[in-house]
């Protein structure tokens, strides 16, 4: 199966999400993305192009895994040698789904945040 999701956020709609309430970046981001985002200059660029990811990535699966399978922390974002994103899978989706090829492009200004996901997978056999 060959599917494919995106999504668009405004930067300051996660901004204020993020200080209004602590809970809000706990629930949402997993530990890696928290340090990576925390570190970065653009901090609220780089949040807003992560949970966008997660949004594009809810699209393709929602309709294929339970959606008390698929939590936030779930499915992350992080930064491979060369600095490119790639998305990071829990266990509990990868017992799920047989991913063949997942390919993540993020981009974002002062302003938005996109992200946009392409994947091949197999639904495993439970």
């Amino acid at each position: 199966m060959l599917e494919t999701g995106i999504d668009i956020v405004e930067v300051v709609r996660i901004k204020k999400s993020i200080q209004s309430s602590d809970r809000f970046t706990k629930r949402i981001f997993h530990k890696n993305e928290i340090e990576y985002c925390r570190s970065s200059a653009t901090e609220y660029q780089n949040y807003a192009a992560r949970f966008a990811a997660k949004e594009a990535i809810r699209k393709i699966l929602l309709d294929h895994i339970q959606h008390n399978i698929l939590k936030w922390k779930s499915v992350w974002v992080e930064n491979n040698q060369n600095g490119k994103p790639i998305l990071k899978f829990s266990e509990e989706i990868l017992s799920k789904i047989n991913i063949k090829n997942c390919s993540l492009s993020l981009s974002h200004i002062k302003e938005l945040a996109i992200a946009s996901v392409v994947m091949e997978f197999e639904m495993m056999n439970n």
